[in-house]
């Protein structure tokens, strides 16, 4: 049996997107070869105020540590020599594993663990400064599953040995592909979303200089009504639910990606999904993802190169369908079908 551990999170808890949904899925399309087990979201703080927060933290905290302990005690009892164990969030600071992974290693050592990392270079070079601890956590387990090249060249270059690598590449789900989306607004409209290592100052810069393009801008929880108050061409959206932000991506004509570094993201493969056009920072591992025949690549130092691949699609409609099409045509190489036949074979 192949046992999926996985970390629930508020924001996507109930998407057709992330990596419980993943593992959901990968179980119910092959219950004999994948079990899924969700941590609960213990960290889910709302609240103002510094004090209350810090102790709504250090509480999920406690509440995390005592469910590892739990599960790992359920585990004891159902493992099997044969048997795999990934850690679908290895890494992350805050819902550590790595007890967890030592304490199966005392009794079961014999049991191959795997680790799916999927944080950015620069998260974990702050959370792992030291070469002790980041190579404490790379010890533990088999092997490190990346989805993306950056990442690989990252721990490679950290001293991690290649063949204890494995990279592999992000998932979309059937939910999002639209079959036929061939878009023609008169005024082009543009999505952008997401604000994890999004670049916003470079974003304001590009709204700025096309004022005749409609922007929809997705903040989440983040509050950018300051930053766009006097920008008549954008439309801001709070978080909302997965069917809402769809739609919404079924008006647009182009998905806007300004980033500082990129993985494996849900916001780069659901937009191609959608089949919109891509506009994108050249960052981290977006080629593992992107090609020139949907994407248009742009330098982060120059808010020229994207006002220009912004222009270009909004006067070559016909170069904007076929990037749209191709678009469709790459997402269906990231199938949960293809995540599964990659987790069996390691």
């Amino acid at each position: 049996m192949n046992y999926l551990i996985c970390q629930d999170w508020i924001n996507t808890s109930n998407n057709h997107a992330g990596i419980k949904y993943l593992c959901n899925q990968l179980q119910n399309l092959h219950p004999t070869l994948f079990t899924s087990i969700t941590i609960p979201d213990f960290a889910n703080i709302n609240s103002k105020h510094h004090i209350v927060r810090s102790i709504k933290f250090r509480f999920a905290q406690l509440q995390h540590r005592l469910y590892r302990k739990k599960l790992y005690k359920q585990l004891l009892k159902e493992l099997n020599a044969e048997d795999k164990i990934f850690i679908m969030e290895y890494m992350e600071k805050s819902t550590p594993m790595l007890d967890f992974v030592q304490q199966i290693r005392i009794n079961n050592k014999h049991i191959a663990i795997y680790g799916l990392v999927h944080l950015v270079p620069s998260k974990l070079q702050n959370a792992f400064p030291k070469k002790q601890q980041f190579e404490e956590w790379i010890c533990a387990v088999d092997k490190i599953i990346t989805l993306g090249h950056s990442l690989t060249d990252y721990f490679i270059a950290r001293g991690v040995n290649k063949n204890k690598l494995h990279t592999t590449f992000h998932y979309v789900d059937s939910y999002y592909y639209s079959p036929t989306h061939s878009k023609c607004h008169d005024k082009i409209k543009v999505i952008a979303m997401g604000n994890q290592m999004r670049n916003i100052t470079l974003l304001e810069k590009i709204v700025t200089t096309n004022s005749n393009v409609d922007f929809t801008i997705c903040q989440g929880m983040y509050d950018m009504s300051y930053i766009f108050k006097h920008q008549n061409n954008v439309t801001l959206i709070p978080f909302v639910k997965e069917e809402e932000l769809r739609c919404k991506m079924n008006e647009a004509d182009i998905s806007l990606n300004v980033m500082e570094d990129t993985i494996g993201s849900n916001v780069i493969v659901t937009s191609l999904a959608m089949g919109l056009a891509m506009i994108c920072s050249d960052v981290g591992s977006i080629r593992d993802y992107c090609d020139e025949s949907n994407t248009i690549f742009c330098q982060n130092n120059d808010v020229s190169q994207f006002s220009d691949a912004i222009t270009i699609l909004s006067q070559n409609r016909n170069k904007l369908a076929a990037m749209q099409k191709s678009a469709i045509q790459k997402s269906k190489l990231l199938t949960i079908e293809r995540f599964a036949q990659e987790l069996t074979k390691l």
